[in-house]
């Protein structure tokens, strides 16, 4: 044990007195902030009513959505029965045609190529609800996105490639991107190279439809989690089918600074961002120049 001289002026003289004793102890680390995507949809719901009610007032017939749902995919099947009373015509055809079949500016869903392509240019575009959604998740959390470190599980046009092209594109162009560092993994990616990439990402979005992808050594501690999986599988005890995300929630928010739950994480904002989308489509076929920066 160290030892510290210490003169005792009252006594006139010099005493040992030992050093306090340094106590390393570490308080629990507390589990991540689960960010609550119902939350966060109702906030933008609201402003979206709020922006209806003053486009009604104004005069113009009230905005309507109709939905065309091509294939069996359960995540769809899902986003679609979650829309607040959107659904109108639902067909069965080829996906591809039917998106390019759609005017553009009526496309909520961002799915037309000369959207996709405008999205990719950084210009103003109606972009994929969904990607929309997890960029509003990030923003709106403040997660700082500006040279970190991203990795999206999941490359579909649709979800996975929207949202590294969101991440990761300039924060100074037409449509402001998150200036990150975004890697992007793939059905073909090994396990053990993704968690290489997982490991060091500072944001981690799970977008690959693969239960349990990411787990909680996969995750560096403090890194922000966003879970975009949806798949319906049975519960072992209850036998009971339940949706279930991309990330193993119970493991992952113990090393997570943010997480999202699935349910009621990205897909409430879905189908907020959509409905934003709509709002906007039906003030563009009307004006459309005045209102691009509504998709800023």
């Amino acid at each position: 044990m160290a030892t510290a001289l210490c003169p005792l002026r009252a006594l006139g003289q010099t005493a040992f007195r030992p050093r306090a004793r340094r106590l390393h102890l570490s308080a629990p680390r507390a589990d991540a902030v689960v960010i609550s995507g119902r939350k966060l949809a109702r906030q933008i719901r609201q402003e979206a009513r709020h922006e209806v009610e003053q486009w009604v007032a104004a005069g113009n017939k009230r905005p309507h959505l109709s939905v065309v749902l091509v294939g069996e995919n359960p995540a769809s099947h899902s986003y679609v029965l979650n829309k607040t009373k959107a659904a109108a015509d639902v067909e069965h055809i080829d996906e591809r045609k039917i998106c390019n079949a759609v005017t553009p500016d009526k496309d909520v869903d961002g799915f037309h190529v000369i959207n996709v392509g405008r999205m990719c240019l950084d210009q103003y575009s109606m972009l994929p609800a969904t990607p929309w959604g997890v960029w509003e998740i990030i923003k709106r959390t403040g997660i700082p996105t500006l040279g970190k470190n991203v990795v999206v599980a999941g490359r579909s046009k649709n979800v996975g490639m929207p949202i590294a092209m969101l991440l990761h594109t300039d924060g100074r162009h037409e449509r402001p991107g998150g200036d990150a560092t975004v890697t992007i993994s793939h059905r073909y990616t090994p396990k053990e190279q993704l968690k290489q990439h997982t490991i060091r990402a500072d944001i981690v979005v799970a977008a690959a439809g693969i239960p349990n992808l990411i787990t909680a050594d996969m995750i560096k501690e403090g890194a922000a989690v966003i879970d975009v999986g949806i798949t319906r599988v049975q519960d072992p005890i209850t036998a009971k089918s339940r949706l279930v995300g991309d990330v193993d929630f119970e493991g992952v928010k113990k090393k997570a600074s943010y997480i999202t739950p699935v349910p009621g994480g990205v897909g409430p904002m879905t189908v907020a961002m959509l409905m934003k989308n709509t709002i906007i489509a039906a003030k563009k076929l009307l004006k459309p120049k005045a209102l691009e920066a509504l998709t800023a």
